[in-house]
């Protein structure tokens, strides 16, 4: 799977969860950040809380993921 795709939507699932998909990803409110990416030193954005999601929305809709 693309990893560009997964962040568009990523990105597009934490906007539309009214959070900014740049700042850092905290342990406030429903959402907390409980996995970390590889190789990535310090607080992760927070549209990485939706990464997993969005790539299985992107395996699940391949057609409509090309799109996006």
């Amino acid at each position: 799977m693309d990893e560009e795709r997964i962040k568009r939507i990523a990105r597009a699932m934490c906007r539309a969860a009214r959070l900014d998909p740049d700042k850092p990803a905290g342990n406030k409110g429903p959402f907390t950040m409980s996995t970390r990416e590889p190789g990535c030193e310090g607080p992760q954005p927070a549209w990485m809380l939706f990464r997993q999601e969005a790539a299985q929305f992107a395996a699940r809709h391949s057609g409509a993921a090309m799109r996006l």
